[in-house]
């Protein structure tokens, strides 16, 4: 697969550094910036024509009307982002974050059982001061328990948001049944989490999992947590009978 590059930020960094491990890349393509990486796989290119796919983690890049003029799959680390008319035919991952990529595709893989689930528990990471007070999350080290605030219930599920002081970042997701909790949670450094995320939407979609339109990864749960580990995720996970 071919992927180009756009980059403003740590996290692009990070994710073309972690593409380079992609055993399927044949390209990665650095969009108008040098590049000093003596492996072949990598160069500074002018144009996106070409590529399977373009990633970005700049919102405002020019690069994202220039993809979807084009016709070539855009992938974006920001949530949402200002589309051209035609958008409807073009294609586009939004959100390929750690809250909604990782984070919700991991929700709904572990809430996608045939039987369900009574009741759901989703948590992240954000930068804020500490709460002293609120709603107790633990994840694996180095984020450790921590006091969240609620950020929304909604049937089944509960939301909530935990304000984190320094660099690094999680998600958890915990799903109960009558007989057992099973929780499955990731921290590590804020800017490798984001970065996996990016380049694991930016993989999917070059491979062409993603079809026309504006699409989210959870749409695109399984493939898109595969392509995750396969960069470098790692995941803790226990189950605790009720």
């Amino acid at each position: 697969m071919r992927i180009a590059l756009d980059y403003t930020s740590e996290i692009g960094v990070r994710a073309g550094k972690l593409l380079m491990g992609e055993e399927e890349l044949e390209l990665l393509g650095v969009l108008r910036r040098e590049v000093k990486d003596r492996d072949p796989r990598i160069r500074r290119v002018e144009s996106i024509t070409g590529f399977d796919a373009v990633m970005t983690d700049d919102p405002e890049s020019s690069v994202v009307a220039e993809a979807i003029t084009d016709g070539i799959p855009c992938v974006l680390w920001a949530d949402t982002a200002v589309l051209p008319d035609d958008r409807e035919t073009a294609t586009v991952l939004v959100g390929a974050n750690l809250v909604e990529g990782i984070g919700r595709s991991l929700l709904a893989r572990e809430t996608a059982g045939p039987t369900g689930t009574s009741r759901s528990l989703f948590a992240w990471t954000e930068p804020g001061k500490p709460l002293r007070r609120g709603e107790a999350v633990t994840f694996p080290d180095p984020v450790g328990a921590r006091w969240g605030s609620l950020r929304r219930s909604t049937g089944d599920l509960i939301e909530i948001a935990v304000p984190v002081p320094d660099e690094w970042a999680g998600v958890l997701v915990s799903t109960t049944d009558d007989d057992t909790t099973g929780t499955i949670a990731i921290a590590d450094l804020a800017t490798h989490l984001e970065g996996i995320a990016l380049a694991a939407g930016a993989v999917v979609t070059a491979g062409g999992a993603v079809p026309a339109g504006v699409h989210t990864a959870p749409s695109f749960a399984l493939s898109y947590l595969d392509a995750a580990v396969r960069i470098g995720l790692d995941m803790a996970s226990f189950t605790a009978e009720n």
